[in-house]
């Protein structure tokens, strides 16, 4: 049985992945930095993951073998305050690694992001291995961490794996400040019945994964024997790609009477970074990827029809 650590796990990824791996079978101490206001199944501590030493006592003090480090400030809410998002993106990072060396984790997971890649990546079509030049100071904190983890898996040996998320689509919590953050919105906006003001263009189209792919997609990976996997930074995934009009049309197709007005504002800019499509074949060969949830099912599962 592992003994997992999940840090930033009242986040949108963390609360489901929590849940998931408790159910599965697992020891789960699910922490973040702010107390809990609604039940959690499993153990929770509140912890800062800046601070080294309480990290550290978690770790030692629960046996820890696994960690699942979620904590992050996302791509628009992180263009802010720059330098604060560097902070906790990359200092939580370096914390995790030290003391996963110092404890002999066993394995690591690390979310990286689509906001690694830039307009030197080929957007209509991303390769595993393509370009990357980020825009925002999260994507250049998720490519500064695949660099790292590509660094300590070769000098210590560190078994750390991560995929680079696109746009999750998930109910259960707030969005989180990303750049994809529109479609949960929109879908809040349908279920109470109200009109709704799109940030991006009715015809930017990005790559999206429902949450139940993107935790099975975790699952997978970490299942996988390290002798499969031929990259030690992120792989590419994906669930479909979409257009907030798409995404409007089929909200409306299930009965939906939901207005939408368009009115594009600095998150434009970024998402005009990211990819319209991405080549996610690696995972598929080495760990068995594969999405169960295209556009109309996310739509029908997010709305409960």
């Amino acid at each position: 049985m592992d003994r997992v650590l999940i840090t930033g796990a009242l986040g949108q990824l963390g609360t489901t992945l929590q849940k998931v791996l408790y159910k599965k079978g697992d020891f789960v101490i699910a922490t973040d930095i702010r107390d809990a206001t609604k039940k959690i199944e499993c153990q929770y501590e509140k912890l800062d993951v800046l601070s080294y030493d309480e990290l550290q006592r978690i770790v030692e003090k629960y046996e820890i073998n696994v960690i699942y480090h979620l904590v992050a400030i996302l791509s628009a809410k992180g263009e802010k305050n720059p330098f604060h998002s560097w902070k906790i993106n990359m200092e939580t990072f370096q914390n995790i690694i030290d003391v996963s060396i110092k404890s002999k984790i066993k394995k690591i997971f690390w979310p990286s992001s689509i906001a690694v890649f830039g307009k030197d990546s080929n957007l209509n079509f991303v390769p595993q291995n393509a370009h990357m030049n980020p825009t925002t100071i999260y994507g250049v904190s998720k490519l500064a961490g695949e660099k790292l983890m590509n660094y300590y898996y070769h000098k210590y040996k560190l078994d750390i794996r991560s995929i680079r998320f696109p746009g999750i689509i998930s109910m259960e919590t707030k969005p989180g400040g990303g750049v994809t953050d529109y479609i949960i919105e929109m879908l809040k906006a349908s279920k109470k019945g109200k009109d709704y003001n799109c940030f991006l263009n009715k015809d930017k189209r990005l790559p999206m994964i429902y949450m139940e792919d993107a935790i099975s997609a975790i699952i997978l990976l970490m299942s996988a024997n390290r002798s499969k996997l031929t990259i030690s930074s992120s792989y590419n995934i994906k669930g479909f790609t979409a257009t907030p009009e798409e995404f409007y049309s089929a909200i409306k197709s299930n009965g939906y009477k939901i207005r939408i007005n368009y009115k594009v504002d600095y998150r434009q800019k970024i998402a005009n970074t990211w990819p319209e499509d991405l080549d996610d074949t690696k995972a598929r060969k080495d760990w068995g990827w594969h999405p169960k949830f295209g556009l109309e099912k996310t739509i029908k599962s997010a709305l409960n029809i």
